[in-house]
């Protein structure tokens, strides 16, 4: 660590004294950004999901109009 670089946490420079607020303010915006990637991540799975099913059932379709 640089001797004249100042000692910032994980929240940046809005620690308490103790920095205690800080940590446990960058503890809920970390969790507020794994909620939201986790959310994004299952949208995502979903579309996908959905994707498939339909080529699935296109599938399906052409093959009985063969039949």
């Amino acid at each position: 660590m640089n001797a004249g670089a100042p000692n910032i946490g994980a929240a940046g420079g809005n620690n308490g004294a103790d920095g205690t607020e800080g940590a446990d303010e960058a503890n809920s915006q970390g969790m507020q950004q794994r909620k939201a990637f986790e959310m994004a991540l299952g949208m995502l799975a979903m579309q996908i999901v959905s994707d498939a099913q339909a080529d699935l059932d296109s599938a399906m379709d052409d093959t009985e109009e063969d039949v």
